[in-house]
């Protein structure tokens, strides 16, 4: 189960984190200027300005669907449905179409800023390329929400019930991937008290915890489509369900060791 992550990416043909280190130890020499990996010319340092720039590509071109989708809405969109993919809520055309960019373009901008506040700097700064792989696929699951909420408006009747958890199904596996790739830090991955202090509970946690992500997200995305008006119950029971066990099976396994040991 911890190598499901890894059999996805050979499928692929490319492992995200082939020339980085995992977990590099704390004080570790080199970490954070090994140009060999993390450093400004390094696979790390690459892969993340790829990936930045992709999720920055993704920020200009909501904004282009927005603009482009302007004239075929009408003057009152929905902005907001109920677990049975029946609208609730409303607002104006202008507010309607340029809303979602603007959340895109504010999730970026946070996201890009909270890395400097991270009391683990060298972990995160070796895992950059993982944080930024996040990042686009977090501002992607938007900007797809953005395409199917604006297409609804303009009177597709695409079934937004169904087609919203099955892209929070995607993300989940996407994380599920990448979770065993993270080392310690303090703005991504599953931050409770007990893993953000000890390198054990935090590497065995995410090991544990990405295989599950991943089946996971397949079960929102297959019980999405085949329960469809039970679509965001299913999304629902699963991520409360994952995020419940994930927890006390972490906490289990910091009472089972002093933490720091």
């Amino acid at each position: 189960m911890a190598r499901v992550s890894d059999e996805i990416w050979g499928w692929l043909g490319w492992c995200p984190m082939l020339a980085a280190p995992r977990y590099p130890p704390r004080g570790a020499a080199g970490v954070a200027g090994d140009k060999d990996t993390t450093g400004d010319g390094g696979p790390v340092a690459r892969r993340s300005a790829r990936f930045m720039r992709m999720a920055w590509g993704v920020v200009a071109l909501s904004w282009v669907v927005a603009f482009l989708a302007l004239p075929y809405l009408p003057e009152i969109i929905p902005v907001h449905w109920n677990v049975y993919g029946e609208a609730d809520g409303f607002s104006g055309r202008i507010f309607g179409a340029f809303g979602l960019p603007a959340i895109i373009t504010l999730i970026m901008a946070l996201l890009m800023i909270l890395p400097r506040y991270d009391s683990v700097q060298v972990s995160l700064d070796a895992f950059r390329d993982i944080y930024a792989m996040m990042l686009f696929s977090v501002v992607s699951l938007f900007f797809c929400i953005e395409v199917v909420a604006l297409a609804n408006a303009a009177g597709s009747g695409l079934p937004v019930s169904v087609i919203f958890p099955v892209l929070i199904g995607a993300l989940f596996i996407v994380m599920g991937a990448l979770m065993p790739h993270i080392g310690r830090n303090t703005t991504m991955g599953i931050r409770l008290p007990w893993t953000v202090r000890d390198d054990r509970v935090w590497k065995k946690t995410h090991e544990h915890a990405g295989p599950l992500f991943i089946a996971g997200g397949v079960l929102i995305v297959f019980g999405s489509l085949v329960g469809r008006t039970w679509a965001m119950a299913v999304m629902a029971v699963v991520t409360i369900g994952l995020v419940l066990y994930i927890s006390v099976w972490s906490y289990r396994l910091a009472r089972a060791r002093p933490l720091g040991e």
